[in-house]
């Protein structure tokens, strides 16, 4: 049986952290998503570490996912800014909690075996801070693929180190049941929901950030994928993730109320 159900963090687009909590728990949620320029700003307003967690645990929330970390493939000084840029989402796990730690799928010039070593040592940070790391790959990238991210998760050897599962990614790219079939379930460390179409329309960043549509609006047969998912045995939490203008137009109960229920419909019933 698929995991909680929790509201991604930019699938909500407003900066205020009550109003994000309240969306979210008023919906029926169980967590959030959030990024550390979220926490930032509501330090900046004036709401301290103990604030924030009161409003979580008044709300019934907790933090779910933590994200994301580009560039952990670099070297030398580039390495240097994203392990600073690392640090502010540690800070934010040890203030706040988390359970997972999103990557994002990049280049692989040096290979995959040094890719492997580059996400082991963020498996290793990340698990002093209590984290599991999700690799999410992305069509447009040299890590396009379920087959790809398994095989740079798999080399590193950390138990805390796995996929992440974006419906979006995996309908418009090229990964396929087999490959899914060769992840150990326990390495799927969240699953993000949100429909589309197979035709590209401003290229894929542009269409996965602004045209994705709401779980069943779309052509992408969730039920059926997450159905096969759910029968591998991944237990692993569900994220709502409709990247949206039209979502992003309306307010935040009213966007983060639909993304839930549309998601919810296309989830397996048992």
């Amino acid at each position: 049986m698929l995991g909680d159900l929790y509201l991604c963090a930019s699938a909500l687009d407003t900066p205020d952290f009550r109003v994000r909590c309240s969306s979210a728990s008023r919906a029926g949620y169980c967590g959030i998503g959030l990024r550390p320029g979220h926490y930032e700003r509501a330090r900046a307003v004036g709401l301290t570490d103990a604030d924030l967690r009161a409003i979580l645990a008044d709300h019934g929330l907790e933090l779910v996912e933590i994200g994301f970390v580009a560039g952990w493939w670099d070297t030398g000084e580039k390495a240097a800014r994203v392990h600073q840029h690392e640090q502010a989402m540690f800070r934010l796990a040890d203030t706040l909690g988390g359970r997972h730690l999103v990557l994002i799928g990049g280049p692989l010039a040096d290979g995959i075996t040094a890719a492997a070593e580059r996400f082991a040592g963020v498996c290793d940070r990340a698990a002093g801070h209590g984290l599991r790391v999700g690799l999410e790959f992305l069509p447009w990238t040299d890590t396009s693929d379920a087959a790809t991210a398994w095989r740079i998760a798999e080399a590193a050897g950390r138990d805390n180190g796995g996929l992440i599962l974006d419906t979006w990614h995996l309908r418009r790219g090229h990964s396929t049941e087999a490959s899914l079939r060769e992840v150990p379930p326990g390495r799927i460390v969240a699953i993000q929901v949100s429909d589309g179409r197979y035709q590209v329309v401003d290229g894929d960043i542009d269409d996965t950030f602004r045209r994705r549509l709401l779980p069943g609006h779309g052509e992408f047969d969730l039920p059926d994928l997450l159905r096969l998912v759910a029968s591998l045995g991944v237990t692993a939490p569900v994220g709502a993730e409709v990247l949206s203008d039209e979502l992003r137009a309306l307010p935040s109960a009213e966007s983060a109320q639909l993304a839930l229920e549309a998601t919810r419909a296309v989830l397996p019933r048992h």
